[in-house]
Order: structure tokens, then C-alpha cells, then sequence
């Protein structure tokens, strides 16, 4: 009877143990692919072993490196964005993610300092930093050329190092809107080449004190947001 009661112990305990062991498995096997991202957060994903890797993204709002078996996703600019990988087995994962406004940028339209956010660290007050000049330019693009009076530039520039921020743009600069043919220029130094970039200029306020906020939205970094004057 005892030897009875010993051998049941034992299958309960092996099934107990079974039951538990499945539901770790089965736990260790989800996958997350769902993912809220401020923008210029990283993520970190580790993909199924493959000898090979696909990878396309639908939209600039993040971006990616792959070292191995691991990606890390990077939040660029608010949006949302589906991550597809395909292995070499033939399947096919997908992550999806939303990027909404860092910090820094939200209440960006309430602070009404001249600045420029996410150029040169997260802020970047234009009428106190030392070195630093600010002008702008009507009826010039963006390489100094006469054109169309739509059309103006601004620029920050340390004379003394080189390091430079402008852009151009055109359209109506009065209210809040969209611009066309966004553009803006960086360099590091004097002996740095000058970089272009296509960007969408957007103004997201004007107000009667004579302030202007531009965003500047690129395919491949974080946007650039400028509180400046109305020249």
C-alpha cells in the first residue's frame, strides 16, 4: 500500500513537473512586437537565429543597425513605423512601433526663448551663447543664391571654429504651416565639408511679439527645432 502511495507521488510530481516545465517554454517563446518609443530612445531586439537577415522598415520614424542576432531600433522622429525581418528559414517577423515627442520637445511652442533644440545638445539659447551669430536672409536659398522673395534662409554660425547650421525654405513665413523646398546645411568646422540635407520645414507658431518656431523633420536623425525672430 505504501509502495502504491510512493509510485503515484512520484507521476504526480513528474506531471506537476512536466505541466511546469511546458508553461517556461512556452513563456521563454513570446515575442514582443509591439513598441512605444520617445524619440531618440533605443530599443534592443534579439532576432531567431539565421544565416541571413532581410530587414525594411516603412517609414523614417525609426532606424536600425544589426550586430549578429541583435537589433537595436532607434526612435528618429514621431510617427509609426513597421519593422519587417524575414530569416532565412523564410519567416517573416514584424514590430511595429510608435515614436511620440521626447521630453524636450513637448510644450515646445510654450517657451518662447530663442533657441535651437537637438543641434548642438538639447538646447541651444541663440541670445545668450557666446561666438554665435544669427541672421537671416530673404529672397537667398540656401547655397547664398539670389532667388524668388518666398524664400529665406537663416543661419547660425560660429565665425571663430566654422560650425555651422542653415536652412532655407519657401513658402508663406506670416503663420503656422508647412514650407516647400526645405533644405539645411551643417558643418562641423572651417576644414569640414558643408553637408546637405532635404528636410520639411514646417512653422508651428507666430506670434504678435515677433517669434517664429520652425521645425525641421529628417529622413535619418532627429528633428531640429528653432525659436528665432521674425526678421
Amino acid at each position: 500500500m505504501k509502495a502504491t502511495r510512493y509510485i503515484r507521488f512520484i507521476i504526480t510530481s513528474l506531471v506537476v513537473l512536466s505541466l511546469f516545465c511546458g508553461c517556461k517554454e512556452e513563456k521563454e517563446t513570446i515575442r514582443q512586437t509591439d513598441f512605444n518609443l520617445r524619440v531618440d530612445e533605443s530599443v534592443t531586439l534579439k532576432l531567431p537565429a539565421s544565416t541571413s537577415y532581410t530587414i525594411t522598415a516603412n517609414s523614417p520614424a525609426i532606424d536600425y543597425t544589426r550586430a549578429g542576432s541583435q537589433l537595436t531600433v532607434t526612435a528618429i522622429k514621431e510617427g509609426k513605423a513597421t519593422l519587417s525581418v524575414r530569416i532565412d528559414s523564410g519567416e517573416s517577423l514584424d514590430y511595429n512601433f510608435t515614436v511620440t515627442a521626447n521630453a524636450y520637445q513637448i510644450g515646445f511652442t510654450i517657451n518662447s526663448t530663442p533657441r535651437v533644440e537637438a543641434w548642438e545638445g538639447l538646447e541651444l539659447k541663440t541670445e545668450t551663447t557666446a561666438g554665435l551669430q544669427v541672421s537671416y536672409e530673404p529672397g537667398v536659398d540656401i547655397t547664398g543664391s539670389a532667388t524668388d522673395a518666398s524664400t529665406r534662409s537663416y543661419t547660425f554660425l560660429y565665425p571663430e571654429t566654422g560650425k555651422l547650421l542653415r536652412f532655407s525654405a519657401q513658402g508663406d513665413f506670416s503663420q503656422k504651416g508647412s514650407l516647400s523646398n526645405g533644405i539645411a546645411a551643417t558643418r562641423e568646422s572651417h576644414d569640414s565639408p558643408i553637408q546637405y540635407e532635404s528636410c520639411t520645414v514646417t512653422i508651428e507658431k507666430v506670434n504678435d511679439e515677433g517669434k517664429v518656431w520652425f521645425t525641421l523633420q529628417f529622413a535619418n536623425r532627429s528633428d531640429i527645432r528653432i525659436v528665432t525672430e521674425v526678421f
